[in-house]
């Protein structure tokens, strides 16, 4: 069996079952930062407990590497104005986070 997990807000991993007829989409930082909160960027991972080889298709969509990501006026707007996520250089997110999310073992 495969499962998707997630990390909730508290930190537990908690399981994704799949549902009939959707697909899941994991958002990213910068969607996190453009919507300005209103989409989370969730921690995840895949569990393969089958004894079956198993193939992941991974798709990542990304701006321009010095890209200047805010919060868009739109979102802000419905957000009665209120800007929680202050510019971040994608480029500059994108290295930070790679240097901080893989741990040498």
């Amino acid at each position: 069996m495969i499962l998707l997990k997630v990390r909730n807000l508290s930190g537990e991993w908690i399981s994704a079952p799949p549902v009939p007829g959707t697909f899941v989409c994991n958002i990213g930082d910068m969607l996190k930062i453009y919507s300005n909160g209103l989409y989370e960027s969730t921690l995840h991972r895949v569990i393969n407990n089958s004894p079956k080889y198993r193939v992941s298709v991974v798709y990542f969509y990304e701006t321009n590497f010095d890209s200047a990501v805010e919060p868009l006026d739109t979102i802000r707007t419905r957000k009665n104005g209120t800007k929680k996520f202050e510019k971040a250089i994608y480029g500059e997110h994108l290295v930070s986070k790679v240097l901080t999310n893989f741990v040498d073992v």
